[in-house]
């Protein structure tokens, strides 16, 4: 019932009667991870597993509260302990298999959902987390398996009804059933636009104000040092699924430099100091366009704090936030040391790519709808040539998705070759990095370059209408 205070009294209540009661630590420690007393709560699991050292749902518990603490190498050892105790524990073996996908172990992620699959074959949730990282063929019976479920959509709550329909798209669209897959995605997009709100004026509007405050003259009245001090930072922007997270997770390969992913430390850093309650609202850009050179630099050393508190002994670090090519005239400003990638994708494919992607977050509210998204690739179009044209040259590095899976090592020597760095061999190896990776490529990243992605969107063509007629004069 969710009444946890009253559940805590309860439990401490058996706890007096019974101090080692393994059973009562154990749901105590849960009912206090609940409470967000986290510490409490891992006192109370480890004291249950010391007390009854096979109980697998202890051994549990203990891996969601270090899951949900980023300690993913612990909550694993747990998670593979309790299934020691209990092989066909399918909560265990789901969470199992999340973490190791965070963790860049693929093909273990992989054999975690295979074997959910093989306990219970129509089980949504499996079915769901082991599409990202197979490929299905015609005639595989976990299609089948998959699309008999479709009687249990109204059981599901709306989230689930979603996943559900993205999830039988990308299915369908591996066995090359086009019709059937486009219809799925789209049922998947309907749903998901029902409740992620998108106010596109305001979007529009506020590219249109950065255009305008952000002039060529604006940007040249301040005569920047050459350097500053801490790591420097290395900012990857672009459309999402653009190829941004390849070009991190080949940067991050090398030695000394730290691979941040989608952090919102800019944005947050920059809203503050504006006063204003979102990106999209208020005043901002305006009330930071009188800033003295100092000012910028001050606010640039805010977040360059933050990220040496990050990564302590990195040189670089990589924040590949895509929606910061709204911020590039102020981090110009901000960081007279700082690289910027941007990542260049066919419109046709990278906005078919995110309207067949479930993003997790509710922040690209765009995506759900082929023409607004479009749209979106439009105004930020416009707004990166208007970069190119205020800004010094080679102040941007433009990289092409395209050029980079079809001449992988040039282009990679090039990218090292921006940030002024020695090239290294391990680049070539990208798909090896370990590190944790939370962007909707988390699958992707793990495999060596691939061209199957390239016009992607042709098999879809006939119901890209809506999108196609927004670009095609930029393409």
């Amino acid at each position: 019932m969710q009444r946890f205070t009253e559940a805590e009294q309860s439990y401490r209540a058996a706890l007096d009667a019974s101090p080692g009661l393994a059973e009562a630590h154990a749901n105590l420690g849960n009912c206090l991870r609940r409470l967000g007393r986290i510490f409490e709560a891992e006192a109370h699991l480890v004291r249950a597993i010391e007390l009854k050292p096979e109980f697998a749902v202890a051994h549990f518990n203990l891996g969601v509260l270090l899951q949900d603490r980023e300690e993913h190498d612990r909550a694993i050892a747990e998670y593979r302990q309790a299934l020691a105790y209990r092989p066909d524990y399918v909560e265990a073996l789901n969470n199992l298999g999340s973490s190791l996908r965070l963790q860049g172990f693929v093909d273990e992620a992989r054999a975690a959902f295979e074997r959910i699959l093989e306990l219970r074959p129509l089980q949504v949730e499996a079915h769901c987390n082991l599409a990202q990282f197979k490929t299905y063929k015609p005639g595989d019976p976990h299609i089948e398996q998959m699309l008999s479920q479709q009687h249990r959509l109204p059981s599901l709550p709306r989230e689930g009804q979603v996943r559900y329909w993205f999830t039988v798209g990308k299915m369908l669209e591996d066995a090359s059933r086009h019709e059937e897959s486009f219809a799925a995605y789209a049922e998947g997009n309907r749903i998901k636009r029902e409740t992620t709100p998108w106010d596109e004026a305001a979007h529009l509007d506020l590219q249109r104000r950065i255009i305008a405050t952000f002039t060529r003259e604006k940007l040249a009245r301040h005569e920047l040092p050459p350097s500053a001090a801490g790591p420097t930072p290395i900012f990857i922007v672009g459309m999402p699924r653009s190829g941004t997270s390849l070009l991190e997770q080949v940067l991050a390969t090398l030695p000394n430099i730290h691979g941040a992913g989608e952090i919102t430390w800019l944005p947050e850093t920059l809203h503050v100091e504006n006063g204003d309650p979102g990106a999209d609202g208020g005043a901002f850009p305006q009330t930071l366009a009188e800033y003295s050179t100092e000012e910028y630099l001050q606010l640039g050393r805010r977040y360059i704090e933050r990220i040496r508190e990050l990564a302590p002994n990195a040189t670089h670090v990589v924040d590949k936030l895509p929606d910061n090519f709204q911020h590039i005239g102020l981090i110009h400003l901000m960081f007279p040391n700082a690289r910027i990638v941007h990542s260049m994708r066919d419109p046709m494919d990278s906005c078919f790519s995110c309207f067949s992607r479930l993003f997790i977050a509710n922040n690209l509210g765009y995506s759900y709808d082929l023409g607004m998204t479009g749209r979106y690739w439009v105004s930020y179009h416009e707004l990166m040539r208007h970069w190119h044209d205020v800004l010094p040259a080679g102040r941007i590095l433009d990289v092409s998705y395209e050029a980079m899976v079809g001449d992988f090592e040039n282009q990679a020597r090039r990218l090292v070759e921006y940030l002024g760095l020695p090239w290294d061999e391990r680049c070539l190896g990208f798909h090896q990095n370990r590190r944790i990776v939370k962007t909707a490529s988390v699958a992707q990243v793990r495999k060596p370059i691939y061209r199957t992605s390239v016009a992607r969107w042709k098999a879809y063509e006939r119901h890209l209408g809506a999108l196609s007629d927004v670009v095609n004069d930029y393409r």
